[in-house]
Parts: C-alpha cells; structure tokens; sequence
C-alpha cells in the first residue's frame, strides 16, 4: 500500500457559529487528486489548513506520514509548493526577476539559482517572456510564472487552488498539459476546483467530492462508479422502440444524434430489453458500450444523493 502524501483526521474549521469544514478525513496517495465541490463548500478553507495557514479547530493533519504539528513542521512544508486561486505578485518585476527573488528566499546559491530558473521557465514555457514585467502577462501566463515559483525547491507535493478557475480554453489546456507533465516526473499534486471537465481531462488519478465541508464521497473514478452502481450505456442506432422500452429501466436518457445514452444500475436489464426488442422488430444492434461515468456525472450524483441519503451506496 502506497504511504499517504496528505492526511486528515477528522479535520474541522469554525468560524464563530459557522462550521466550514466539517471532520473532514482525506488521504491522497500520489498523482493527481481532483478536490471537486461547489463554490463556498469548503475547499479553500481545507487548502489554508493544508498549508499552515489555518489551524483546525479539531483534527490533525499529517504529510508525508509526519504530523505537521510536530517539531519537524517546518521542514515539511518546505516539501510543498503552493498556488493560491489569486496569487499576489510584484507586478514590476520581470518573469525571471521574481523567480530570483524566490530562489534567493531558499538561499540557493547563485549558480544553482541561473540553472533551476532557467529550467523553471523552459517548463512553463515563459522563457521568451522572461524579461516582461508581470504586469503585462496574461491571465495563463500569471498562473505558469505561479506554477514555477511554486517548484523553486523541488517539493514532492503541489496544492493548487483553482488554478484553471480564470484561464481561458487556450490557457486551460496549457495548464492541463503543465500538470501531466509534473505528474510524469513523480509530483503529486492536490487542486481543488469546481470546473469539472478539467480535472477530467487531467486523467486525475483520484477525486474527492465535498459540500458544506462534508466530504461525500472520495476514491478513484473506477470506484466512485462502484459505490454510486450506475453505467453510462450507448446504444445505436436511437430507434423510437428502444427509447419506449427502455424508459422505465433508466434514471436519465439522452440523445447524441444517431445514438442513445442511458444511464442505469441495471445493465443486463437493458441489454436483456434491447436484444428482446431487436429481435422482434428486425432491427440491427449496430452498438452496445458500457462504461463508468464520467467526473461530471458523479459529481451531479453524489450531490443529489447528499440530498437524498437513501441514494448514495457508499461514500
């Protein structure tokens, strides 16, 4: 079993009469951990517990397998990097001014320092906007300088809140292109967000899902499916008696042209259905997949079934 990058026992936040995060336990392994909720669910304040900035009212948080309450509290958190959803910057300074000033933070001698810039920029692909002021970068751009002050010491863990949040589709995609590469070198890498398809297109190794600081639900997708027992099944061609037949065994039905997409906790009922009525009406099953469903799908899901307990398997 892989050790645990982060923690958390039963880690609760209030603030005056208001519980933000409520005996929250997550445990993220490696790779990419998709943090999903709404806005206000409670992701933010995890974060800043997460980080130090924030104490828990109740509950301790370990990293790396070390309670960050402990003498060796410091030196774990320089193992971690971090990117707030609005970072603050020198807006004067240059690209490659700022990532000295950081190195020079972590006393890093000089050229050590001219080397990991130089790597830092080559990365996030700002090495042609290294001598621009801050000021005048993009959104993206403003986020990837973020990302490399974020690995001047080569942590082993990156928390990033809503990184994607005010990135354009262009700025998106160079940012989710950034994080696979991080993961491929062996970062892991905790982001919250509440723009679902990204964290799909991240291929996130693992979710957690949370809202009114309860965590609903947290696992890998193959799992999440697992507890919530439902399938996304497409079925071609949307023939006008599949659809009739098929009604009352569905939770949802949609159409995508010439083909049907139903989802289902009973897919042999289905299959049973659309084979009983190709058969007796002649007409050819041209597809029949099944498959889990996707981030977004879970997360409507799992919120719903916050509302309606009886229709959440497990969490």
């Amino acid at each position: 079993m892989k050790e645990a990058i982060i923690e958390t026992f039963g880690i609760t936040k209030v603030f005056g009469r208001t519980v933000a995060v409520d005996e929250l336990n997550l445990k993220v392994t490696g790779g990419i951990y998709g943090f999903l909720g709404p806005n206000g669910a409670g992701k933010t304040t995890t974060i800043k517990m997460l980080i130090g900035s924030l104490f828990p009212t109740k509950g301790y948080i370990e990293l790396f397998g070390e309670d960050i309450r402990g003498k060796d509290g410091i030196y774990i958190h320089k193992r971690i990097g971090y990117v707030p959803e609005h970072p603050t910057y020198f807006m004067g300074m240059t690209g490659e001014g700022m990532l000295e000033y950081i190195g020079s933070i972590f006393h890093m001698p000089k050229q050590e320092l001219k080397k990991r810039i130089s790597e830092l920029l080559h990365l996030v692909d700002l090495t042609e906007a290294k001598n621009r002021p801050i000021i005048k970068y993009s959104a993206g751009m403003k986020q990837r300088i973020g990302i490399a002050q974020a690995l001047m010491n080569d942590p082993d863990l990156l928390i990033l809140d809503e990184i994607t949040s005010n990135l354009d589709p262009l700025g998106r995609n160079q940012m989710i292109t950034l994080l696979k590469t991080l993961r491929q070198e062996g970062k892991t890498m905790f982001i919250s967000t509440h723009i679902l398809p990204e964290v799909q297109k991240m291929n996130a190794d693992s979710i957690g899902i949370i809202d009114h600081g309860h965590l609903i639900m947290a696992g890998t997708i193959e799992e999440l499916n697992k507890a919530l027992g439902t399938r996304l099944i497409k079925i071609s061609p949307n023939h006008e008696l599949f659809r009739s037949a098929l009604a009352p065994l569905v939770t949802k039905m949609t159409e995508e042209v010439d083909v049907l997409v139903v989802e289902t906790d009973n897919k042999e009922g289905i299959w049973e259905t659309i084979a009983k009525v190709s058969l007796q009406n002649n007409i050819p099953v041209i597809q029949f997949r099944a498959s889990g469903l996707e981030i977004e799908q879970i997360f409507i899901k799992a919120i719903e079934s916050e509302e309606n307990p009886e229709g959440l398997k497990s969490a």
